[in-house]
């Protein structure tokens, strides 16, 4: 009997740590790796449509630069988790697993 339950234990923890990945997904793809040169945000602002009906919606919009090993700059958006845990001069995407 124990081994069923434990196959079972086994399996939703397998089922639990897929969900939670797939929830953390962001949305932006991994920029390629190098030595953070710069960063930048900004706020980004948008209306949509006309008259009363017209929203303004605002948010951050957060970007690396990082420098490759041939001396290339990569400029790419990133989340404001990653923009936070990677400093100039640390290495990308090594940064992100502090």
């Amino acid at each position: 009997m124990t081994r069923p339950l434990a196959a079972l234990g086994a399996a939703l923890t397998a089922v639990a740590l897929l969900l939670t990945a797939a929830a953390c997904d962001d949305g932006y793809q991994q920029g390629p790796a190098g030595h953070v040169v710069a960063k930048d945000r900004d706020y980004e602002c948008r209306t949509a449509g006309t008259g009363k009906k017209a929203r303004r919606s605002c948010h951050w919009e957060y970007e690396l630069t990082t420098r490759d090993s041939d001396g290339q700059d990569h400029e790419f958006e990133v989340s404001s988790t990653v923009y936070d845990a990677c400093r100039r001069g640390s290495a990308y995407p090594s940064c992100t697993n502090r």
